[in-house]
């Protein structure tokens, strides 16, 4: 029954359906698997705030990988076992007085007391719609200023505009702080014609941070089987013994893949893991 094994999914655009969540019925059979012995758990770019209402009920009992790999926590307590290194406020504040001028949006994730996400403003549809996106999400912090506590850690930073717009920003990133620096730049599954560039310490990352989940549980990466479906999948890719990618995903995601599987709008992952389980 592969108990031997761990599996872990990206969340969305693969173990969640297109509109962001996972059944009750989802649940329940994945419950049912994980209950005769399945180890599982999750790999994500949300953090606890925003993973845990949507997977409430499903019962993880492994620690799960947020915010694209800062942080390793426990699912149901939210408690962070392990935090990868945060981006110096210097190289911040030379991203803002670059983007600032030409009209970008940034959104800055901090990690102290509590998450917080900041924003000045949301002038385009891309970045509108991601504000829309966390409406009731307790970390967004509309400022007039971008100011940050002593005890804040600077977790992350995005931008949403056109390509042409991030391309100079992407660029000034990339030959200023490339070794501090893990960006990511892709056109937005959600919004044609609107590009994402989202940054994190060069140490954090979803491949790293199993790394380390590998060595507190004590099994070989060769024995881990990962999903996903972007580009910030592609670090555990790369580490995982086994490397699934839904058919909804990026073509460089696909091309790096073991082996390529349905949609998330069909329940894919969880089709295969009952293929896996069940099918004997």
């Amino acid at each position: 029954m592969n108990k031997d094994l761990l599996y872990i999914s990206d969340m969305d655009g693969t173990l969640l359906l297109p509109d962001g969540t996972f059944p009750d019925d989802y649940k329940k059979r994945l419950n049912r698997l994980i209950d005769m012995g399945l180890r599982f758990t999750i790999a994500t770019a949300r953090n606890y705030d925003s993973a845990h209402p949507i997977l409430n009920g499903l019962n993880l009992k492994l620690p799960v990988v947020l915010f694209n790999g800062v942080y390793l926590a426990d699912f149901n307590s939210g408690h962070v076992l392990e935090y990868a290194n945060s981006i110096d406020r210097q190289v911040v504040e030379n991203m803002l007085k670059f983007a600032l001028p030409r009209g970008i949006d940034p959104f800055i994730y901090t990690f102290g007391e509590e998450h917080k996400l900041y924003y000045q403003n949301a002038t385009n549809p891309g970045s509108q719609a991601y504000v829309k996106s966390l409406e009731g999400d307790g970390r967004l912090c509309k400022v007039d200023r971008f100011q940050f506590q002593e005890d804040e850690k600077i977790s992350g930073f995005l931008l949403i505009d056109t390509h042409d717009q991030l391309k100079p920003v992407y660029q000034s990133l990339q030959e200023n702080h490339f070794d501090h620096l893990n960006l990511y730049f892709a056109e937005d599954v959600s919004m044609k014609g609107y590009h994402w560039l989202q940054s994190f310490h060069q140490e954090a990352s979803k491949g790293n941070m199993i790394e380390i989940l590998s060595q507190k549980l004590e099994i070989p990466l060769e024995r881990i089987v990962v999903f996903g479906d972007y580009l910030n999948d592609l670090d555990m890719f790369r580490i995982a013994g086994r490397a699934i990618a839904v058919e909804n995903a990026l073509q460089e995601v696909k091309d790096s893949a073991h082996e390529i599987i349905g949609s998330n709008s069909q329940g894919a992952v969880l089709q295969y893991l009952e293929l896996i389980f069940l099918d004997k």
